[in-house]
């Protein structure tokens, strides 16, 4: 009977290690000491797929740093098997149905700096969801590298939708500023950036 029992344990451990690890939030430990989002309501999540320039797909929330408790309540009323994720004060060229100039590099810095699988958004106390239901936030790699601001520095997006004062918008437009001034990317066809979007009838 004893040798029937461990048999039993071993099997139920076995088989617990081999099978999926479904809904299970992403580990703390992974996310970087002075990460610039750690005195702020902050998601770890896994990444589903990241949709173009300046949207991706989440799974596997961990709202464990989330300290509103409305925030909470909202982000657990979601289908927290996909939740769509907007970047806040940025705007990139369009690589979804509709195709820009520059829109398929934006997507892949974004799928290079999310290489790892893993993504933090630091939502912003201005900010947490659009007339869309997406939800909105500044989007970081666990080792702390805002993917907006980068997005902006290699001149692959700009500023836009600034409904407020949302935070890290200075270093936003810095980094938007020195593209500008090397004229990278979306900046080296004069007039394809405007305060709507981009124009692709200025692209030869």
């Amino acid at each position: 009977m004893f040798r029937y029992k461990w048999m039993l344990i071993i099997f139920v451990i076995g088989l617990s290690a081999c099978s999926p690890a479904e809904n299970q939030a992403p580990p703390l430990d992974l996310i970087a000491e002075d990460a610039p989002f750690l005195d702020s309501d902050w998601i770890l999540a896994s990444v589903e797929n990241v949709v173009d320039g300046d949207t991706i797909r989440i799974t596997d929330l961990n709202v464990d740093y989330v300290t509103d408790p409305r925030l909470v309540g909202e982000l657990e009323e979601l289908d927290t098997s996909s939740v769509r994720v907007r970047f806040l004060a940025v705007d990139t060229p369009e690589d979804t149905t509709v195709k820009q100039l520059y829109g398929r590099e934006s997507t892949e810095l974004v799928k290079e700096l999310l290489d790892r699988g893993l993504v933090v958004i630091e939502i912003d106390e201005n900010a947490d969801f659009d007339r869309y239901d997406r939800l909105l936030g500044h989007i970081f790699t666990v080792d702390g590298v805002n993917v907006q601001e980068a997005l902006l520095r290699e001149g692959l997006a700009r500023v836009a939708y600034l409904y407020d004062d949302y935070r890290y918008v200075d270093n936003y437009f810095m980094a938007e500023e020195a593209a500008k001034a090397e004229g990278l990317n979306v900046h080296s066809i004069e007039g394809y950036v405007t305060e709507r979007g981009f124009d692709m009838s200025v692209v030869e």
